[in-house]
């Protein structure tokens, strides 16, 4: 049930504004419960701390930021009937995020990420029940087409089936980028790699895909010519606290993380990969493009949740004008 609410790689007109860019996103969304301990975690006892509900998901998390960025987004997902699925669908609508394309399964509850967080707000251990995600078959998605391709860019998460994912791959006709998600979902994306036009792999992730293990820093610059090889256009390896490798079929460049307080690191990634997909549709130079992930994590990582509610693009811009000499 709807909710209500070529392999061209192309890019836009240099000056189209963000408003103009029509962002598809297909992926998940979760409920978020993350327990953040006062001090450090003692196993087996009730730890005392804070607690936060909030929704979430790869997929809705990107969505979310891309909307604050001022872009036009739709988002491809499943829901359950539950109590869940309506606050959801409700902050959706609140943060501007098109529903038209969700789907609503009577027979599974909404996805839930469940994660306990060590005191700095790195995550220690979480338990997913997504379900739910398996059932976005691709059977469902045959209306969904001509809105994908009358996008500007679709970003597929690989929380996707993996019949859904190579599905999709083979149909959308616009750039598309990828995010890995996780180690084990990361094999989701391998049949599509030379479909994609701009990933965000972390180094576990690039290391499942490659088979290449990183021992020394050239290590670095063969998965990215691994994943260039292919025909990946750009790659932007996240390397945690030590940065990120970006790549193009020209460069590529080591960019350090912005020095910056962080109380929480859930959604970091998502943030990121929204910040570079807006630079792609605008046809930024790759180090800008980095520079402006980076600093988009680094505003998702001083708030206590997913999605950063100040995000915008003057915080943005504010942010990088205040790191960008230090």
């Amino acid at each position: 049930m709807l909710l209500t609410s070529s392999e061209s790689a192309c890019y836009p007109p240099v000056h189209q504004s963000p408003e103009s860019l029509k962002v598809v996103v297909a992926g998940a969304v979760n409920m978020d419960l993350a327990g953040t301990p006062f001090d450090s975690l003692r196993p087996g006892d009730s730890n005392p701390g804070k607690t936060a509900l909030s929704p979430g998901g790869v997929g809705r998390n990107i969505a979310e930021n891309l909307a604050r960025l001022g872009l036009s987004v739709s988002l491809l997902t499943i829901l359950g009937r539950d109590h869940y699925g309506n606050l959801i669908q409700e902050h959706c609508r609140q943060t501007g995020i098109d529903l038209s394309l969700a789907i609503q399964d009577p027979d599974y509850p909404t996805s839930t990420y469940l994660c306990i967080n060590e005191p700095n707000g790195d995550l220690h251990i979480a338990v997913s029940d997504m379900r739910i995600c398996e059932r976005l078959v691709p059977s469902l998605l045959s209306d969904a087409l001509p809105v994908l391709n009358r996008s500007d860019l679709v970003i597929l998460d690989a929380n996707l089936p993996a019949e859904t994912v190579s599905w999709l791959a083979r149909r959308i006709t616009v750039p598309l980028a990828a995010d890995p998600v996780s180690v084990a979902k990361s094999f989701r994306l391998k049949s599509i790699l030379p479909r994609i036009t701009l990933m965000k792999p972390n180094l576990a992730e690039a290391e499942a895909l490659t088979g290449i293990s990183v021992r020394h820093d050239n290590d670095l610059h063969r998965i990215a010519d691994y994943f260039l090889n292919l025909g990946v256009q750009q790659v932007f390896l996240s390397m945690g606290e030590k940065g990120v490798l970006a790549c193009d079929a020209s460069q590529q460049i080591h960019l350090p993380c912005f020095q910056s307080p962080v109380h929480n690191t859930t959604g970091c990634g998502d943030a990121f990969l929204a910040a570079v997909c807006k630079a792609y549709l605008q046809k930024e130079p790759l180090i800008t493009a980095a520079r402006t992930g980076l600093a988009a994590a680094a505003l998702c990582a001083q708030d206590s949740g997913a999605v950063c509610p100040s995000f915008s693009p003057g915080t943005l811009s504010r942010f990088l004008e205040k790191h960008m000499h230090e």
